[in-house]
Protein backbone atom coordinates (compact mmCIF):
# COMPACT_ATOMS: atom_id res chain seq x y z
CA UNK A 1 0.00 0.00 0.00
CA UNK A 2 1.83 3.14 -1.35
CA UNK A 3 0.28 6.34 0.24
CA UNK A 4 2.05 9.37 -0.36
CA UNK A 5 0.79 11.58 2.21
CA UNK A 6 -1.87 10.45 4.92
CA UNK A 7 -3.39 13.69 6.06
CA UNK A 8 -6.86 13.87 4.85
CA UNK A 9 -7.57 17.54 4.31
CA UNK A 10 -10.22 16.69 6.40
CA UNK A 11 -8.58 16.73 9.49
CA UNK A 12 -7.29 20.40 9.14
CA UNK A 13 -10.68 21.55 8.66
CA UNK A 14 -11.44 21.05 11.99
CA UNK A 15 -8.21 23.07 13.11
CA UNK A 16 -8.81 26.11 15.13
CA UNK A 17 -5.99 26.68 17.45
CA UNK A 18 -2.48 25.54 18.72
CA UNK A 19 -1.58 24.19 21.97
CA UNK A 20 1.73 21.94 23.15
CA UNK A 21 1.70 18.70 25.06
CA UNK A 22 4.43 16.90 27.14
CA UNK A 23 5.22 13.65 25.29
CA UNK A 24 1.35 12.26 24.93
CA UNK A 25 3.01 9.70 23.01
CA UNK A 26 4.83 6.76 24.19
CA UNK A 27 6.09 3.50 22.74
CA UNK A 28 6.91 0.21 25.00
CA UNK A 29 10.04 -1.50 24.77
CA UNK A 30 10.01 -4.84 22.82
CA UNK A 31 11.98 -8.21 23.11
CA UNK A 32 11.99 -9.74 19.85
CA UNK A 33 13.52 -13.24 18.63
CA UNK A 34 15.28 -13.85 14.98
CA UNK A 35 12.78 -14.38 12.29
CA UNK A 36 9.52 -14.00 15.08
CA UNK A 37 7.26 -11.64 15.63
CA UNK A 38 6.47 -9.26 18.86
CA UNK A 39 3.92 -6.55 19.72
CA UNK A 40 4.76 -2.94 20.15
CA UNK A 41 2.25 -0.77 22.30
CA UNK A 42 1.39 2.92 21.39
CA UNK A 43 0.12 4.64 24.45
CA UNK A 44 -0.93 7.97 25.57
CA UNK A 45 0.42 8.92 28.46
CA UNK A 46 -1.01 12.63 28.85
CA UNK A 47 -4.74 12.64 30.05
CA UNK A 48 -4.71 16.18 28.15
CA UNK A 49 -7.41 17.11 25.53
CA UNK A 50 -10.10 14.04 24.10
CA UNK A 51 -8.38 12.99 20.80
CA UNK A 52 -10.23 12.23 17.69
CA UNK A 53 -7.10 12.01 15.49
CA UNK A 54 -3.74 11.14 15.44
CA UNK A 55 -0.60 10.89 13.39
CA UNK A 56 3.10 10.08 13.94
CA UNK A 57 6.21 8.33 12.09
CA UNK A 58 7.60 5.37 13.46
CA UNK A 59 11.76 4.46 13.19
CA UNK A 60 12.37 1.28 13.40
CA UNK A 61 15.84 -0.53 13.78
CA UNK A 62 17.75 -2.16 10.68
CA UNK A 63 15.88 -5.63 10.50
CA UNK A 64 12.88 -5.09 12.04
CA UNK A 65 9.86 -4.26 10.36
CA UNK A 66 5.98 -4.14 10.82
CA UNK A 67 4.68 -7.39 10.14
CA UNK A 68 1.89 -8.44 7.01
CA UNK A 69 -1.03 -10.15 7.12
CA UNK A 70 -0.37 -13.47 5.04
CA UNK A 71 -4.15 -13.45 3.51
CA UNK A 72 -4.33 -9.65 2.45
CA UNK A 73 -0.65 -8.13 2.87
CA UNK A 74 -1.62 -5.54 5.34
CA UNK A 75 -0.04 -4.16 8.06
CA UNK A 76 -1.07 -6.02 11.53
CA UNK A 77 -2.01 -3.35 14.21
CA UNK A 78 -5.19 -3.33 16.18
CA UNK A 79 -7.10 -0.16 18.30
CA UNK A 80 -7.70 -1.07 22.09
CA UNK A 81 -10.58 -2.62 21.85
CA UNK A 82 -12.09 -0.72 24.78
CA UNK A 83 -11.22 2.67 23.22
CA UNK A 84 -12.70 2.21 19.64
CA UNK A 85 -16.10 -0.17 20.12
CA UNK A 86 -17.80 0.83 16.71
CA UNK A 87 -16.55 1.12 13.54
CA UNK A 88 -15.88 4.58 12.53
CA UNK A 89 -12.36 4.38 13.83
CA UNK A 90 -9.42 4.14 10.95
CA UNK A 91 -6.26 3.07 10.37
CA UNK A 92 -3.42 3.83 7.78
CA UNK A 93 -0.26 2.56 7.67
CA UNK A 94 2.57 3.24 5.41
CA UNK A 95 6.03 2.29 4.17
CA UNK A 96 7.41 6.39 4.42
CA UNK A 97 11.17 5.87 3.92
CA UNK A 98 13.84 3.00 5.06
CA UNK A 99 12.60 1.37 8.29
CA UNK A 100 10.15 4.11 8.87
CA UNK A 101 6.46 3.97 8.37
CA UNK A 102 3.86 6.47 9.16
CA UNK A 103 0.94 5.79 11.46
CA UNK A 104 -2.37 7.73 10.89
CA UNK A 105 -5.57 7.16 13.33
CA UNK A 106 -8.76 8.98 13.23
CA UNK A 107 -12.36 8.80 13.88
CA UNK A 108 -15.25 9.73 11.24
CA UNK A 109 -17.47 11.11 13.33
CA UNK A 110 -14.33 12.58 15.56
CA UNK A 111 -15.44 10.87 18.59
CA UNK A 112 -12.80 10.44 21.15
CA UNK A 113 -9.93 7.65 21.57
CA UNK A 114 -10.12 8.54 25.48
CA UNK A 115 -7.92 9.12 27.57
CA UNK A 116 -4.53 7.62 29.37
CA UNK A 117 -3.86 4.19 28.13
CA UNK A 118 -2.61 2.05 25.31
CA UNK A 119 -3.91 3.37 22.28
CA UNK A 120 -3.35 0.39 19.83
CA UNK A 121 -0.59 -2.46 19.49
CA UNK A 122 1.55 -3.11 16.64
CA UNK A 123 3.32 -6.15 15.29
CA UNK A 124 6.38 -6.13 14.41
CA UNK A 125 8.39 -8.96 12.54
CA UNK A 126 12.16 -9.14 13.16
CA UNK A 127 15.02 -10.64 10.14
CA UNK A 128 16.32 -13.92 10.04
CA UNK A 129 19.52 -12.18 10.38
CA UNK A 130 19.15 -9.70 12.75
CA UNK A 131 22.56 -9.13 14.81
CA UNK A 132 21.94 -10.02 18.91
CA UNK A 133 21.70 -6.87 20.76
CA UNK A 134 19.59 -3.71 21.54
CA UNK A 135 18.66 -0.62 19.34
CA UNK A 136 16.36 2.52 19.33
CA UNK A 137 13.08 3.19 17.79
CA UNK A 138 11.40 6.41 17.80
CA UNK A 139 8.17 7.81 17.72
CA UNK A 140 8.30 11.29 15.72
CA UNK A 141 6.53 13.62 13.75
CA UNK A 142 9.02 14.35 11.67
CA UNK A 143 7.51 16.02 8.32
CA UNK A 144 6.36 19.88 7.74
CA UNK A 145 2.27 21.01 7.65
CA UNK A 146 2.12 22.69 4.21
CA UNK A 147 -0.95 24.55 4.71
CA UNK A 148 0.42 26.31 8.47
CA UNK A 149 3.84 26.56 8.13
CA UNK A 150 4.92 24.73 11.17
CA UNK A 151 7.87 21.44 11.06
CA UNK A 152 5.26 18.73 13.30
CA UNK A 153 2.10 17.70 13.87
CA UNK A 154 0.50 15.00 16.43
CA UNK A 155 -3.00 15.38 17.12
CA UNK A 156 -6.14 16.93 16.51
CA UNK A 157 -8.80 16.88 19.21
CA UNK A 158 -12.37 16.48 19.94
CA UNK A 159 -13.15 20.17 21.11
CA UNK A 160 -10.73 21.14 17.49
CA UNK A 161 -7.44 21.83 19.00
CA UNK A 162 -4.63 20.98 17.38
CA UNK A 163 -1.90 19.23 19.30
CA UNK A 164 1.72 19.55 18.02
CA UNK A 165 4.93 19.54 18.54
CA UNK A 166 5.51 17.04 21.28
CA UNK A 167 8.90 15.45 22.07
CA UNK A 168 10.23 12.89 20.24
CA UNK A 169 9.60 9.26 22.23
CA UNK A 170 12.21 6.10 21.91
CA UNK A 171 11.98 2.96 22.75
CA UNK A 172 13.98 0.03 23.21
CA UNK A 173 14.56 -3.47 20.85
CA UNK A 174 16.40 -6.18 22.21
CA UNK A 175 17.19 -8.75 19.43
CA UNK A 176 18.23 -12.17 19.79
CA UNK A 177 20.02 -14.46 17.44
CA UNK A 178 20.48 -17.53 18.97
CA UNK A 179 21.01 -20.46 16.11
CA UNK A 180 21.53 -23.13 18.39
CA UNK A 181 24.99 -24.48 17.04
CA UNK A 182 28.21 -22.90 18.87
CA UNK A 183 31.75 -23.05 17.78
CA UNK A 184 31.34 -24.19 14.10
CA UNK A 185 34.73 -22.97 12.44
CA UNK A 186 34.75 -22.40 8.47
CA UNK A 187 37.57 -24.86 7.11
CA UNK A 188 40.06 -23.40 4.76
CA UNK A 189 39.04 -25.37 1.86
CA UNK A 190 35.30 -25.44 1.76
CA UNK A 191 32.09 -23.72 3.28
CA UNK A 192 30.45 -25.46 6.45
CA UNK A 193 26.96 -25.45 5.72
CA UNK A 194 24.35 -27.01 7.66
CA UNK A 195 20.54 -27.44 7.65
CA UNK A 196 18.37 -25.71 11.62
CA UNK A 197 18.62 -29.53 12.87
CA UNK A 198 21.99 -29.48 12.73
CA UNK A 199 23.22 -32.14 9.58
CA UNK A 200 25.83 -30.86 7.47
CA UNK A 201 24.55 -30.27 3.73
CA UNK A 202 26.18 -30.06 0.61
CA UNK A 203 23.99 -27.16 -0.87
CA UNK A 204 22.10 -24.64 0.51
CA UNK A 205 18.92 -23.93 -1.54
CA UNK A 206 15.90 -22.60 -0.14
CA UNK A 207 15.51 -21.94 3.56
CA UNK A 208 16.79 -21.09 7.02
CA UNK A 209 20.74 -22.58 7.14
CA UNK A 210 24.19 -22.45 8.75
CA UNK A 211 26.50 -21.19 6.91
CA UNK A 212 30.24 -20.77 8.82
CA UNK A 213 28.40 -20.25 11.83
CA UNK A 214 26.10 -18.06 10.74
CA UNK A 215 22.21 -18.05 10.86
CA UNK A 216 21.24 -17.40 6.63
CA UNK A 217 18.17 -16.94 4.81
CA UNK A 218 18.65 -18.75 1.33
CA UNK A 219 15.37 -17.52 -1.12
Amino acid sequence: MKIKNLLPSFLFMAISTYCFADNVLTASDVSIQAGQTATLDITLSDEGPSYNAFVFDLQLPEGISIATSTEDGQYIATYNAERTKGSDYELLIANHKAHCYRVLGFNRTNASFGGKGVLLTITLQAAADITSGNATGTLTTDFTDQQYGSSVLGFVSADNQWTYGFPQASFTVSMTNDTGIHDLQADDAETNTYNMMGQRVQHADKGMFIINGKKTLKR
